[in-house]
C-alpha cells in the first residue's frame, strides 16, 4: 500500500461517530439539565440517528466503507498524482480531526460537570440557530492556526488542511441556512 495513512481516515470517521454517541449519552446525565437545545447532533443528516444513540449505524458503516474503499483504490489503481493525495490526506484528516477534537472537548465538559454538578446552577435553553453560530464561530479559532500554517509551510497537505477549515466553516454556514428555511 503506497498510502498507509489512508487507513487513519475510516478510524477518524468511526471515531466522529462513536464519540458523537458517547456525547450525546452523556449530555443527559447532568448537562442537559442545564443546557437544552433541540438536537444534540448539528449535522441535520444524522441528527435521526444521533437521536437514538445506538452504537452501530449502518448507514455509517456502510458509507465509511465505501469512502475507504474509493480512496483506496483510487490511490492503489488511479495514476493521481502525490500532491493530490497528499492534499487528500490533509483534508480529511484535519476535517475530522478537528472534529474529533471538538467531541473530546464536549466529553471532558460533560464529565466535570458530572463529577461536579455543584459548579453549575440554572437552566438556558439554547435555540438550534445559536447552538449553530456558536459553533460557527469556534471553527474561526481553528481556521486562524490553518492559516497561518499554511502560510509559513505551504504544501499540499497544509492545503488539503486549510481547505478542511474553510469546508468547516461552509456547511455550518449551510446548515445556518438550511435552519433558517424550516423556520
Amino acid at each position: 500500500m503506497d498510502y498507509p495513512q489512508l487507513l487513519l481516515i475510516p478510524i477518524f470517521i468511526l471515531a466522529d461517530y462513536l464519540l458523537t454517541i458517547a456525547g450525546a449519552r452523556l449530555i443527559d446525565q447532568k448537562y442537559s439539565q442545564h443546557f437544552r437545545s433541540e438536537h444534540y447532533e448539528l449535522n441535520p443528516v444524522w441528527q435521526t440517528q444521533v437521536a437514538s444513540k445506538k452504537w452501530f449505524n449502518p448507514r455509517h458503516t456502510l458509507l465509511t466503507t465505501l469512502l475507504t474503499a474509493l480512496l483506496i483504490l483510487g490511490t492503489e489503481f488511479g495514476d493521481l498524482p502525490e500532491s493530490l493525495v497528499r492534499g487528500i490526506l490533509g483534508f480529511l484528516l484535519v476535517f475530522f480531526g478537528i472534529v474529533i477534537g471538538r467531541h473530546v472537548g464536549n466529553i471532558l465538559t460533560f464529565q466535570h460537570v458530572i463529577k461536579q454538578p455543584s459548579q453549575i446552577s440554572g437552566q438556558v435553553t439554547l435555540a438550534h440557530s445559536l447552538s449553530l453560530l456558536v459553533s460557527l464561530y469556534q471553527m474561526a479559532l481553528v481556521l486562524v492556526p490553518l492559516v497561518l500554517i499554511w502560510l509559513f509551510e505551504p504544501g499540499p497537505f497544509t492545503s488539503g488542511a486549510l481547505l478542511a477549515g474553510l469546508f468547516q466553516i461552509l456547511v455550518h454556514l449551510g446548515w445556518i441556512y438550511q435552519n433558517r428555511k424550516k423556520r
